[in-house]
């Protein structure tokens, strides 16, 4: 049997953190009931072990490597030349 808390909205609203407490570090579930009916069901959050964070990360680098440019506008030379004449206008100003 799943140890389940069955709490009305009320004591839902005011013991927020301890339920949050409960479900994340016991590892239990909370199920909120208004009106007797359940609204809302509270479960512990899904943690992935070592090998599906390094898939994910395989995932990712796949994804960046089938892309051209990861910083586009690092490449694009009219914004380049831009930055160049705004840092040769700052020089001169500072000169002045």
């Amino acid at each position: 049997m799943r140890n389940i808390k069955i709490i009305s909205a009320t004591t839902a609203r005011n013991k927020w953190f301890e339920l949050i407490n409960w479900v994340n570090i016991e590892k239990k579930e909370v199920w909120v009931k208004r009106r007797n009916k359940i609204v809302l069901k509270i479960y512990p959050g899904y943690v992935p072990s070592f090998e599906d964070k390094e898939a994910i990360i395989e995932k990712t680098r796949g994804i960046l490597k089938k892309r051209a440019n990861l910083f586009p506008y690092q490449e694009d030379k009219r914004v380049i030349r831009q930055e160049k004449n705004y840092l040769k206008t700052i020089r001169k100003w500072l000169i002045k």
